[in-house]
């Protein structure tokens, strides 16, 4: 009898190492080699990333076919090799952000306000297809980023007219999706031809900050779906409150030969 259970154990036990081979075989990975600052820039093989840019990590971030965000993997040193493991069969958009710890200041000559920030320094990306039981390698082009890139440009239009030729406004947009969620804000005053309000990124969070489209926690890849959503203030009078929001492919990267991105937002 001990005999018999022991078999029937050992039966129970073959299956399950087979059962956990079967399941592994049908996944596939994507290995992406990192270069050090001194070496390619390109992934693969052209290019290079002068040393004295001091990449100090990459951020490696990959999307299934229906581009959502199933891994996110932060400070990658330069040099190193990353094996992304479990991935079922599909397409995969492999998206890779090289950064560097920057000081920079609010731009206010009076009373100027000094911070550090993740620089975006060099961006990439491709597709890569994954079959079960394969491990493929990432070949990705990296692409220097300017400081001068393009950035969206918040257009604000109301319902009725007149709406700027008088009082104050203040504006607020906050930005989601694809791993983003920041708040940057703006003002201007009415005057009497005015018919719409714009909207730059000089203030981040409420803090003023010109160099907000190289940070990388707000960088807005191209390709990719966000949503603006638009709060506007106007004083005179009274205040009144009015709102507006869209969402789009934000299609221009934010590089210096594309340059602004407009986004028209209606507000009542």
């Amino acid at each position: 009898m001990k005999k018999i259970f022991g078999l029937i154990s050992a039966c129970f036990i073959l299956l399950a190492i087979i059962s956990c081979s079967a399941f592994n075989s049908e996944s596939g990975s994507i290995a992406i080699s990192l270069p050090n600052s001194s070496s390619s820039r390109s992934i693969s093989s052209s290019g290079s990333i002068p040393a004295n840019d001091q990449i100090e990590a990459y951020e490696i971030r990959v999307r299934n076919s229906d581009n959502e965000m199933s891994q996110k993997i932060s400070g990658v040193t330069p040099g190193s090799t990353i094996v992304i493991d479990d991935l079922y069969p599909d397409t995969y958009t492999i998206s890779v952000l090289a950064y560097q710890s920057t000081s920079g200041d609010d731009g206010n000559t009076s009373n100027p306000t000094s911070f550090t920030y993740d620089s975006v320094s060099y961006y990439g990306r491709t597709t890569v297809t994954v079959y079960a039981g394969e491990e493929k390698e990432a070949s990705i082009t990296m692409r220097t980023f300017e400081n001068s890139g393009s950035y969206p440009v918040v257009t604000i239009y109301p319902e009725g007219e007149n709406f700027f030729t008088s009082g104050s406004f203040e504006y607020s947009c906050t930005v989601t999706g694809n791993g983003v969620n920041f708040t940057y804000t703006g003002g201007e005053s009415g005057e009497e031809t005015k018919t719409y309000g714009t909207m730059n990124c000089s203030y981040l969070n409420g803090i003023a900050n010109y160099y907000w489209n190289q940070k990388k926690e707000t960088f807005l890849e191209p390709g990719f779906t966000y949503t603006f959503n638009v709060t506007v203030t106007k004083s005179g009078d009274s205040v009144a409150t009015y709102r507006g929001s869209k969402t789009q492919v934000v299609e221009q990267s934010n590089y210096g030969n594309q340059g602004e991105h407009t986004i028209d937002i209606y507000v009542k």
